[in-house]
């Protein structure tokens, strides 16, 4: 103990003279007193009063009173056995009895805390659970054999780092990790995350059979996610074949299965320990598909989950569909064909009108226009190139509403002839006009030679993809284009994007918008409002029209059908990457992407998901809601991960805040009741080893005979002397209530002896 003080040394004798005179004085006032109390009751008074004035002046000295505190703690062995689904794996023959690699933890554990249970010095022993993906979990020996593990996944470096964040500053002498070295989860972060076991005393004990009767699982499978329909798809994996004898060849049975049944098998005579086999198969139907990979079992193999996988393919209708109505089947009706034909994906039908009607141009049958926005629907885009000979003939209010669902609609007004001295003539009729992202009225051509520019900011418009910006798309325009010699005077609504312009060339003139997009609805509609638009296609200006240098109108145009027939899926609420297949107890983590019509991040508006399971839906988990958390790193996209769910077939389904609400397409995704964590049928001894190294611990099977005694005896062998701790307490009588509450209690008594003998 130490008393240190407040003041220096030199205010010491001024505090001495200060107290002296206080107590002088005290004495002094009490024998003036009138009246005078008796002898006894004024050495009373004086004794008080003086005691308040020194304990004051001794208060100003600031005494502070510190001591050192010594205490013991009880030096700590952990134990912290995987808490994941391959711990409850027997590694025995089929239908035998046998404990599991979690049953044989626990009694690995007990046989080793026999020793530290009464040890002296006290040890304290703590009894962890966890598998580095979920929090770590305290559990009791004689508890632990009623709950076996069930968790889902497995990650040995993150429970590490859990390990040494939870037991940082503690007196932690060992730990004793047990488990089977399975790992499902292994990042980028692998190598940083596993060092933390180099700061944890750490002895790791394997559980699970090394080696054991031959065995064959699927691994390394191969295949394309996005697939269309009529294609054929290639499943490419291997079968693995432990433990099985040199030369011995039986045969192999691979199939591959859709909920319709095998679209797929193959036979062969495996005699090799990895067995490399190729299926392949044509994608039929719509939507995502689930699909089981499976390989024959070997004579009396024990694990069977490793023997087959599941595939999700998402197979997606053959071709986007083009319709285009023609006034005039002319030229550039010929350059929208030519553009499509260089896309595959792209299907074009010309429907035009004859005396007797609206006909097919492929095979000059009748062609009737739809009425509703479903028979719209059977196309992802329509073109409409003029309006002459069409309109009247056409729905336009049915059109619009398919526009608004998701419809594409391109206008090209070149068709559109004037009458024969005519500056101006009647424009789109009304029902088109509301569609467009121009202003049509008042209508005319304006003659004149004018090239083509883009605008400022849209090179990296996706109309442009693939156009060489510093050949065809600079500050002089389309250099190597001839110009256009007719273009509409138009004026772009509020929302259009202008991406085109047309520049005559040192006139003055002003630019006229060409090609003008813009929203309607959930679809999109484009402008290209230019006479003779083939004349600017076709031409090549004495070079290459390969892919590797493409010629800019023909690829604008290719880009334009493209963009148009996926406005669906290029804007709006949809997920970044479409949800497949999962397994069981896996969690499910799904992105949603937010964009406008122009393609920009939509920002600052909440955004959630349901999921609703088919059939029975109450037996499946009913239908639940779960919020999305902004990326910080990406605007307009959004994450969640969705607990585990059972084995089914789920619908998802974005939605976000708005008026109205907007939703995105409901898409499914499925649950399947394999389990990464039943293929697990071997110890990762290796795993394990790299594990022990990092720490300079050991590591031991604990199925060999002799491992768990030898174990225990190493640990014995450690010192477990409980860790001493200092601590310096500091106590300041004279600055807290009881110094305050003194005095009070001295002057209040003072008082009362003051008023007793009738003193003022």
């Amino acid at each position: 103990m130490a008393v240190q003080w407040s003041v220096p040394v030199w205010m010491w004798p001024l505090l001495l003279v200060v107290a002296a005179g206080a107590i002088v004085w005290t004495v002094a006032v009490y024998r003036r007193t009138r009246p005078l109390p008796p002898h006894r009751w004024r050495r009373a008074l004086v004794m008080l009063r003086g005691t308040v004035l020194a304990l004051l002046t001794l208060a100003v000295a600031g005494p502070v009173v510190s001591c050192l505190h010594r205490t013991g703690e009880s030096s700590e062995l952990v134990y912290v056995v995987e808490d994941s689904a391959s711990m409850a794996l027997t590694d025995a023959e089929p239908g035998a009895a046998s404990p599991s690699r979690w049953q044989r933890s626990l009694a690995a554990i007990a046989a080793i805390d026999s020793s530290f249970a009464r040890h002296q010095p006290p040890v304290h022993r703590l009894f962890l659970r966890g598998n580095g993906l979920q929090s770590l979990e305290e559990f009791e020996p004689a508890d632990a054999a009623t709950t076996p593990p069930a968790r889902h996944g497995t990650s040995l470096a993150d429970l590490s780092r859990q390990l040494r964040e939870r037991l940082a500053g503690r007196p932690v002498r060992a730990v004793v990790l047990l488990s089977d070295g399975c790992e499902t989860n292994v990042g980028p972060g692998e190598a940083a995350l596993a060092n933390a076991a180099a700061a944890l005393p750490l002895q790791v004990a394997g559980v699970g059979a090394v080696s054991g009767p031959a065995d064959r699982s699927i691994e390394d499978v191969r295949y394309p996610p996005v697939v269309y329909a009529g294609d054929e798809v290639v499943v490419d994996f291997a079968v693995a074949q432990r433990d099985f004898p040199g030369g011995a060849a039986t045969p192999l049975i691979v199939t591959l299965r859709d909920d319709a049944g095998v679209v797929a098998a193959d036979t062969l005579r495996a005699g090799e320990t990895v067995v490399p086999v190729r299926l392949v198969y044509r994608a039929r139907g719509e939507g995502l598909q689930a699909l089981r990979l499976e390989a024959s079992a070997l004579v009396s193999e024990r694990y069977l989950e490793n023997n087959r996988a599941t595939l999700a393919v998402d197979v997606r209708r053959d071709r986007a569909r083009v319709l285009v109505l023609a006034g005039t089947p002319g030229w550039d009706v010929r350059f929208l064909a030519q553009a499509a034909a260089g896309e595959r994906r792209l299907s074009l039908s010309v429907v035009y009108p004859d005396a007797s009607g609206l006909v097919l141009a492929d095979s000059l049958t009748r062609w009737q226009p739809p009425v509703t926005p479903a028979g719209w629907g059977r196309w992802d885009a329509v073109v409409l190139t003029g309006w002459t000979g069409v309109d009247g003939r056409l729905d336009w209010a049915s059109l619009g509403a398919a526009v608004d669902a998701g419809l594409g609609l391109l206008v090209l007004p070149s068709a559109a002839v004037s009458p024969s001295g005519a500056a101006a003539f009647a424009g789109p009729p009304a029902g088109l006009a509301s569609l467009l992202p121009v202003e049509t009225t008042p209508w005319r051509w304006e003659p004149g030679n004018r090239f083509a520019q883009a605008t400022a900011g849209v090179a990296g418009h996706a109309v442009f993809e693939g156009v060489d910006v510093a050949d065809a798309i600079d500050a002089q325009g389309f250099t190597a284009l001839p110009p256009w010699r007719e273009t509409a005077r138009v004026a772009p609504r509020a929302g259009g994007t202008v991406l085109l312009d047309a520049v005559a060339r040192g006139s003055g003139a002003a630019a006229l918008p060409a090609l003008v997009v813009g929203p309607h609805g959930r679809g999109r509609v484009a402008w290209f409002g230019v006479r003779h638009l083939w004349e600017w296609a076709f031409w090549d200006a004495g070079r290459g029209t390969g892919d590797a240098v493409p010629q800019p109108a023909r690829r604008v145009l290719r880009n334009l059908l493209v963009w148009l027939t996926g406005a669906s899926e290029q804007s709006g609420l949809d997920f970044a990457a479409r949800p497949g297949v999962y397994q069981e107890g896996q969690p499910i983590r799904l992105v949603a992407r937010w964009r406008d019509m122009r393609g920009d991040p939509v920002v600052g508006r909440e955004t959630s998901v349901t999921i609703r399971a088919e059939g029975d839906s109450t037996a499946n988990g009913g239908v639940r809601t779960f919020a999305l958390q902004p990326s910080a790193t990406e605007p307009g996209n959004s994450a969640v991960e969705i607990p585990p769910l059972r084995p089914g077939r789920y619908r998802a389904q974005l939605a976000g805040a708005g008026d109205p609400p907007v939703t995105g397409p409901e898409v499914g995704l499925v649950v399947t009741d394999a389990s990464v964590e039943r293929t697990q049928v071997r110890q990762d001894r290796r795993r394990l080893e790299q594990l022990a190294a990092r720490a300079g611990g050991a590591c031991v099977d604990i199925d060999t005979p002799g491992a768990v005694p030898a174990l225990r005896q190493r640990l014995e062998a450690m010192d477990w002397t409980g860790a001493q701790n200092r601590q310096r307490r500091r106590f300041d009588l004279w600055s807290g209530w009881p110094f305050l509450a003194t005095i009070v209690v001295l002057l209040s008594c003072e008082w009362f002896l003051r008023r007793r003998h009738g003193l003022l």
